[in-house]
């Protein structure tokens, strides 16, 4: 006699080709931290660039005051070419 087919419940074993709903679960949430923490770290170099480009202009303009306060009050320090004081010919 032939035996019959066993059915096999749902609960009884777990089918390789799906994942179970803990896995979907943690991985969701590893996707989830990978955006955040992507996004985060381009946030922060997008800022640090921004603040990069506007600062510079700032900071020239700042050293070039000084610069020009400093030699106005100390002439000496003048970056000019010094003066040979040495007899010259012409013809």
């Amino acid at each position: 006699m032939a035996s019959a087919p066993v059915e096999k419940s749902p609960d009884a074993f777990q089918d390789e080709d799906k994942p179970g709903l803990c896995r979907k679960c943690a991985e969701s949430s590893l996707d989830c931290f990978a955006f955040l923490g992507r996004s985060t770290v381009a946030t922060g170099r997008s800022a640090y660039e921004v603040t990069r480009q506007c600062a510079y202009p700032v900071k020239e303009s700042l050293l070039s005051t000084a610069d020009g306060a400093s030699n106005y009050l100390h002439p000496w320090q003048q970056k000019l070419p010094t003066d040979s004081h040495l007899p010259t010919f012409r013809m």
